[in-house]
C-alpha cells in the first residue's frame, strides 16, 4: 500500500512536470473556455435561470472532456512500457484520475469566476452548488479517464470516447442539473444533501470500476 501511494505521488509529480513544459494545451483549453463564455453573452442578451444553469453544466461536461478525453490516446507506446516497468496499474490509473481531477478543478474554478462574471452571478445557495459543481467534474474526470485507458487499449478509437462515456456520465449529468436548480432557486431541503451524498458515492464506485478495470487492460 505504501508502495502504491508512492508510486501514485511520483507520478502525479512526472504528470506535472510534463504539463508545464507542453502548457500550449491547456492554454488552448483556456482560450477555448473564454472564447465560449463571450460568445454567449454577445448571442444571449437577457439569460434566464434555467438556460444560464443549462449553459453552465454544459460548458463545464465540453470543457472537461476536451481537457480529459485524450489522457491515454497521447501516451506513447515507450512511455507505456516504461509504466509497466516502474509501478502498478492501480498506481497508474489513480494518479491519472487524481492528476485530472485537479487540472479539471482547476478549470472550473476560472470558468466558474469568468461565467458568473460575464453572466452574472445567479446563485442563492452558492455552497451547496459549489460542492455539486466539485463531485460532478471529479465524477467526470474519472469518467474520460477510464473511457480513454479503453480506447488506447482498443487502438486509440477516439469514437469510443463519446460511446462508452455517455451512459457513464448520464447518471451524473441528471443528479447535477436536479441539484443544481434547487441550489439556484434556494431550496435548501435536505434532498440536495442526499444528492450531494449520492454525487460522491457515484465517485468512488467509479474510481473503483476504474481501477478494477484497468487492471485487466494493463495485462494487454
Amino acid at each position: 500500500m505504501h508502495k502504491t501511494t508512492t508510486s501514485v505521488k511520483n507520478l502525479i509529480k512526472l504528470y506535472i512536470t510534463l504539463e508545464w513544459r507542453q502548457k500550449y494545451a491547456l492554454q488552448g483549453v483556456l482560450v477555448q473556455m473564454f472564447t465560449s463564455v463571450f460568445l454567449i453573452y454577445l448571442s444571449i442578451t437577457t439569460i434566464s435561470l434555467p438556460v444560464w444553469n443549462a449553459l453552465f453544466w454544459l460548458m463545464v461536461l465540453f470543457n472537461t472532456m476536451n481537457t480529459i478525453a485524450k489522457g491515454f490516446l497521447q501516451e506513447s507506446e515507450g512511455k507505456m512500457l516504461y509504466y509497466h516497468s516502474v509501478c502498478k496499474p492501480e498506481a497508474l490509473i489513480l494518479s491519472k484520475i487524481i492528476f485530472n481531477s485537479i487540472v479539471s478543478l482547476l478549470l472550473l474554478i476560472v470558468f466558474s469566476a469568468a461565467y458568473s462574471l460575464v453572466l452574472g452571478f445567479k446563485i442563492q445557495i452558492p455552497l451547496q452548488y459549489l460542492l455539486v459543481a466539485i463531485f460532478f467534474t471529479i465524477g467526470l474526470s474519472t469518467v474520460f479517464t477510464m473511457v480513454s485507458a479503453i480506447a488506447a487499449g482498443a487502438g486509440n478509437n477516439h469514437l469510443l470516447i463519446p460511446v462508452l462515456g455517455l451512459p457513464l456520465m448520464l447518471p451524473l449529468l441528471l443528479i447535477t442539473v436536479k441539484s443544481a436548480k434547487k441550489a439556484m432557486d434556494g431550496i435548501e431541503t435536505n434532498a440536495i444533501y442526499y444528492d450531494i451524498a449520492a454525487l460522491a458515492f457515484m465517485d468512488v464506485m467509479l474510481i473503483y470500476l476504474a481501477v478494477m478495470l484497468y487492471k485487466y487492460l494493463w495485462k494487454n
